[in-house]
Formats: structure tokens, C-alpha cells, sequence
């Protein structure tokens, strides 16, 4: 199972090397999430890939493709994309929840002490995951109730009904994560009501019992480790609680020690790393510095074998941030020189530095930082550092610096809204103007003159290369007339409709112009079903865009009808779109 937060862990070491190189060199074009997780990406190399990846819960990779010709599981290409996908997410939110249904509390009031009863006694009879929680939930009420082996029993028995220890029913996964979500909303309900015993016993019963599964169970769908996070993330929940007992975070405490050694945690997911946070709080809250300290220690020393460096970074951060809780900033210290060299370490001690205002210290901290990421050839982490010094500029309101960097993180590797709007923030109307028209002839003159030195090296034409360049900023200051222009210079029909509804409104017989002649190419270069089904798609989108033109489309789907009888699989799609087309006259 890959996961997001962690995939460069999961994947050949030398794979994930070239995909960071991909990554770091912005060679990740046109990233969008098509639909709720389905991720589309070009990457740029000797040739253009297509590459299409499903996130489920913004951290499960479930599913990846790509066109290149590698015969293996996972591409350099899709490293290259996940680890953009990762740096978009960095800073999302999850979704909200649905409100309660209305009716209900009328519903409840309207009932009888008995038919409650009787109600209740019934359900447990016959669900035992609503006996469990029922038990759980007033465990306080019988001294007798053991809420913990209720709610093993329950897990175990959910797990015997869709495996048989070697063989699991695919189909029931789903159903069977929804289940134990249910039990883990009702974990939250019993944080909010005070019941952190329960919560424990639950999280820690859920945690025990789903990480055997996965161990045996594919989880490629990513049905399963978000119910691992949604466990820890209770226990996280109890932790940070403020009244909590402390015979109770020994509890917790006692269970996250066993859990953080198993290395399982570690090998299937995330939540490993976030056992390991819980363990730093409760270390801090607990007075459990020498335990945790040693833990921490073995852990760097174990990932110091380890050819990959996310774990030992992990750690490393971990130590020094608890070294300065507890107050030992000598030896934190030291640790931030000796690691220096590692970003994680060097991004704490800037931002650590910032809050405290000396911000001259902080900048040649990170004017060192980018020295040694240009040095290793890392301008991934040359541009986040940029985004340090533009936060530094703003604090200091540097007008200089701060249209400097927004600038530069504008346009770098890929078009970002937010920072060409900071940007253009800093000028006045006029000013804009002027500043834009400079900055669209530079590029455009600088795209030339590359083209013109590597003729005969580009894969696209410096039309294609100006479109994808300048589009975003043609669409920002509604410059439709020289976005038309740009287009009617473009063949590739994906590339085209990605503006269509910027300009159907505005020209949109002049569209129609450059769409006939990008569905015959289309038409020509397509080559299989799935291609053809999406041409006739295409069709059928813009004669629907653009009724008037409808006859114009139709007789080109005509043409490659005669042009290609020999391809029936294309003859039959286009058939279907001019038929459908017919109809609706």
C-alpha cells in the first residue's frame, strides 16, 4: 500500500531518485484534480507522458498510470507527479461533515422510556457492533462491562466474517471500513462527552486488531489504513487532551511504546510516524525523557542503515524539538549544527528564528540553505525557501523582495493564482500595465531565441510552449483576443479545450475554426477505443457548446468514417455521436 506522506520509502530507491529529479526540475506540467482525488499530470522529459493518479483521503495512492513505454510497477514519472501532488496538499483541509438530519430530535421526544428499552434490548440482540458500542458507550454505568474485550470481540468477529485467515472477500472491505468508522465517530462523540477510557479501549482494539489484517490483505483500494489514521488520530485526541488523568495517558502511553517498536506501523503506513508524535507528547506531559530519548535514538540509529533519509530526518527533527520542551537547548543545539545540512532541521531553526524576529539571522540561514540545494541540484527546495524569504519580505514589507519573489514563484514550474495576484498587489493600475506588457515580451522573446538555438530539439512547437506560458495570464487580465490568437495556432486538441470556456461566449465561431481541423488530427493520431470514444466525446461537447457549428463537425466525423473504414471500433463511436446529433435536431 502506497501512501502519500510516505511513498519514497515504499518505491525503488534509484525511481525515486529520478522522479525527485523530475519533481525538482519542474518538469510536472498542467497538474489538475480532474474529480474528488483523481489527479492529471503531464511530465516533460525527451517526450510528453500522460499520468493519471487516485488519492483517496488526500494520503492513499490508490491507483497510478502513465504512458510511457516502462514495463515496471511504478514510473520515474509517477514519482515525479506524486511528489507534486504531495506539495499541493500540503496545506489542504479535509472535507466537512454532513449536518445531522432534521426530524430527529422530534422523533426521539415522541417516545416512550419502555419503547426505548425495548427498542435497545431488540438492536443488541441482533447487531453486536451496536451492542458494543451501546456497552462502550455506558461501561460506567456496570462495573461488570469490560468495554475493551467487547469492542476485540467485535473487531474479531468483523474480520472472521470477511477472511478466513488466508483468503479475504474483496467485496466486503468496503462495508467493513465503513463499520469501524462508524465506531471510531462514536470514539469522537465520547472524547467530547469525557468517556477517554472508552476512546482508549477502542482505538487501541482497532489498532491492534486492523494491523494484523493488512498485513495479509492487499489494501490497494485504501479501504483499510484510513481506518489505522482515523485509530491514531483518537489516540492523539486523548493525548493532547488537557484534563486527562494521568493514570489514563499512562494507558496510552504504555500502548504507544509496544506499537511504535512494531514495525508493522512503520512498513504499512503513515502511522508509525504518528505513534511516534503521540509518544513525544506523552513524554513531555509524563516526565518520560530518558525512555523516549533512548527510543529516539535507536530509531536514528536503525534508519542510519538505512539508505533512505525521510525516517532518520524524521527523528532527527523529533529529538531536537523535545530536547527544547524539556529544556535542554544546549544539546538541541548542537544537534541543529550537526544537522544542518538537513532542511527539515535547517526550516525548523529558521522558522524558530523568524518568531522570534531575527530575521537577518534567519535569512542567511536560508541563503545557505539554497547554496546547498542548488549545489545538489534541488530546485524544489531552492523555491521553498524562496517562499521563506517572500514571508521575511512581507514582515519587513521589502516591496523590492516581496515583487521579487512573487514573481518568480508566479510562474515557477507551474502557473500559482495566488502568487501572480500578490504580485500584481504591489502596483498600481498603471503601473501593472506596464509591468505586465515587459514581462509577456520577455518571455516571449526569450522562448524564441531558446527555440530558435535548439531547433530541431523540442518536442512541441514554441506556439505550444507560449500557449501553456502565457494562457494563464491572458485569462487573468482578460486578454481574449490574444489567447484566440495563441489557440489558433495550437493543433492538439486536449491543449485547446482546456480554454473553451473562456472564449465561447466571446468567439465562438472562431473556435470552431481551430476545432475542425484539431478533430481531424485527432482523428488521425487516435488509435485505439478508449481514444476514439473520447474524440467522439469531444465531438458531441462542442456541437452541444456550439449548436451552429454542429454540421461543420458532423462532416468531419463523416470524413474520418470513409477515411478509416477499416477501424470499426472508430467507425461505430463516430456513428453514435452522429446520431445522437441527428436526434437532437
Amino acid at each position: 500500500m502506497l501512501t502519500l506522506k510516505q511513498f519514497e520509502l515504499q518505491i525503488n530507491h534509484t525511481l525515486v531518485q529520478r522522479g525527485r529529479e523530475y519533481y525538482e526540475n519542474g518538469l510536472v506540467a498542467d497538474l489538475q484534480e480532474t474529480g474528488n482525488g483523481f489527479w492529471h499530470a503531464e511530465v516533460t522529459g525527451n517526450e510528453t507522458y500522460t499520468v493519471e493518479i487516485n488519492i483517496l483521503r488526500k494520503n492513499i495512492i490508490d491507483s497510478w498510470s502513465c504512458d510511457c513505454p516502462y514495463e515496471g510497477n511504478t514510473c520515474k514519472h509517477v514519482v515525479a507527479v506524486l511528489f507534486r501532488i504531495r506539495e499541493e496538499l500540503a496545506d489542504s483541509r479535509g472535507p466537512e461533515k454532513m449536518p445531522a438530519q432534521t426530524g430527529f430530535d422530534k422523533l426521539l421526544q415522541s417516545i416512550t422510556l419502555e419503547e426505548c428499552r425495548e427498542f435497545i434490548a431488540m438492536q443488541a440482540a441482533r447487531d453486536k457492533r451496536f451492542k458494543a458500542l451501546f456497552e462502550g458507550y455506558f461501561a460506567g454505568k456496570d462495573d461488570s462491562i469490560n468495554a475493551g474485550e467487547n469492542y476485540t470481540r467485535l473487531l474479531r468477529s468483523m474480520v472472521d466474517n470477511i477472511s478466513d485467515g488466508e483468503y479475504v472477500d474483496y467485496k466486503a472491505i468496503p462495508r467493513f471500513a465503513n463499520d469501524i468508522h462508524g465506531l471510531l465517530e462514536e470514539g469522537q462523540l465520547q472524547i467530547q462527552k469525557g468517556n477517554l477510557r472508552n476512546t482508549l479501549m477502542l482505538a487501541r482494539a482497532v489498532l491492534t486488531t486492523v494491523i494484523e489484517l493488512v498485513t495479509y490483505y492487499d489494501d490497494s483500494g485504501g479501504y483499510i489504513s484510513p481506518v489505522l489514521t482515523d485509530a491514531a488520530e483518537l489516540l492523539s485526541l486523548i493525548a493532547s487532551t488537557a484534563n486527562a488523568p494521568d493514570d489514563l495517558l499512562k494507558e496510552v502511553l504504555v500502548f504507544v511504546q509496544s506499537a511504535v517498536n512494531d514495525r508493522r506501523y512503520f512498513d504499512y503506513g503513515d502511522f508509525g510516524y504518528s505513534l511516534a508524535d503521540i509518544y513525544h507528547t506523552l513524554a513531555i506531559k509524563l516526565h518520560q525523557e530518558k525512555e523516549y530519548l533512548e527510543f529516539i535514538d535507536s530509531r536514528l540509529k536503525m534508519a542510519s542503515k538505512n539508505e533512505f533519509t525521510f525516517e532518520k530526518d524524521f527523528f532527527i527533527v523529533k529529538k531536537i524539538a523535545f530536547l527544547r520542551a524539556i529544556g535542554n537547548t544546549g544539546e538541541a543545539g548542537e544537534l541543529v549544527q550537526k544537522y544542518m545540512d538537513v532542511t527539515a532541521v535547517r526550516k525548523e531553526e529558521v522558522n524558530r528564528l523568524i518568531e522570534r524576529k531575527e530575521l537577518e539571522k534567519a535569512k542567511k540561514l536560508v541563503a545557505e540553505g539554497i547554496k546547498i540545494a542548488e549545489k545538489k541540484g534541488h530546485p524544489g527546495t531552492v523555491i521553498n525557501w524562496e517562499k521563506v524569504l517572500l514571508r521575511i519580505a512581507v514582515i519587513e514589507n521589502d516591496l523590492q523582495n516581496i515583487r521579487r519573489y512573487t514573481k518568480q514563484l508566479a510562474f515557477n514550474r507551474h502557473f500559482d493564482l495566488a502568487y501572480y495576484n500578490q504580485w500584481k498587489a504591489t502596483f498600481d493600475t498603471e503601473e501593472w500595465e506596464l509591468e505586465i506588457e515587459k514581462y509577456i515580451e520577455e518571455r516571449v522573446s526569450e522562448i524564441e531565441q531558446q527555440y530558435e538555438a535548439n531547433r530541431g530539439r523540442y518536442w512541441h512547437s514554441p506556439d505550444t510552449i507560449l500557449l501553456d506560458l502565457l494562457a494563464p495570464i491572458y485569462i487573468q487580465e482578460k486578454y481574449w483576443d490574444r489567447l484566440l490568437s495563441l489557440m489558433s495556432r495550437e493543433t492538439d486538441l486536449n491543449r485547446l479545450l482546456q480554454y473553451h470556456h473562456y472564449l465561447q461566449e466571446v468567439y465562438p465561431l472562431q473556435l470552431l475554426a481551430i476545432y475542425l481541423p484539431a478533430f481531424m488530427r485527432k482523428g488521425d493520431t487516435a488509435s485505439n477505443r478508449r481514444e476514439y470514444i473520447d474524440l467522439a466525446n469531444k465531438m458531441a461537447f462542442v456541437m452541444a457548446a456550439i449548436p451552429e457549428g454542429k454540421e461543420e463537425i458532423i462532416d468531419v466525423a463523416e470524413e474520418l468514417k470513409r477515411k478509416y473504414v477499416r477501424r470499426p471500433a472508430m467507425v461505430e463511436e463516430l456513428t453514435r455521436v452522429i446520431k445522437m446529433a441527428r436526434q437532437e435536431k
